[in-house]
């Protein structure tokens, strides 16, 4: 069976809460391009670039892409509604606490209850770049592997709905 690369629409538009604002957007003033993700979109990919703000925080570049139009499609068996996030890290706010890792604590549940088809969010941080690394990891994202992307090497972190992942895959467990 082959996956119809088309058949789904654009990315979700998440709600969230916790006092933060998405306005679609391009590069906002001040932000520098330094991302979570160094993969290149797919050209046919209908991603939604949005700046997020906090209670008057700082710009955060975010941007959402389905994962059958995006180059990660290359680096694990993705579902069609899966979902690829790239976020721009601004500095840490006064707390320390990065604002990135806080803004996709919240995206995160926003995406699954937006499209409840979505199974997982993926993000792939260039592999020697630590700070989106664990910001990825304070917001709930699991590393699972490197991969070789056209434009370098990358970590793949996974966010996936408790109904995917309290499954079991231990051998054990498997009907027989």
């Amino acid at each position: 069976m082959a996956i119809v690369l088309d058949a789904v629409s654009a990315p979700p538009v998440p709600t969230l809460g916790g006092g933060w604002t998405l306005r679609q957007a391009g590069d906002p003033a001040g932000v520098s391009r330094a991302a979570l993700s160094v993969s290149v979109p797919d050209t046919r990919t209908t991603a939604r670039t949005y700046a997020a703000t906090c209670d008057g925080g700082p710009a955060i570049l975010l941007e959402i892409h389905r994962v059958p139009h995006h180059t990660l499609r290359a680096c694990y068996p993705f579902g069609a509604h899966d979902l690829a996030v790239e976020v721009v890290l601004p500095a840490p706010g006064p707390s320390g606490q990065a604002p990135a890792s806080r803004l996709l604590r919240e995206l995160v549940p926003a995406l699954f209850a937006a499209d409840p088809r979505c199974r997982r969010v993926v993000a792939a941080p260039a592999e020697d770049d630590s700070p989106a690394q664990r910001a990825l990891e304070a917001a709930g994202f699991r590393r699972v592997t490197e991969a070789d992307l056209p434009g370098g090497t990358v970590v793949l972190f996974t966010a996936e709905p408790p109904a995917v992942a309290g499954v079991s895959t231990a051998l054990d467990d498997m009907p027989h």
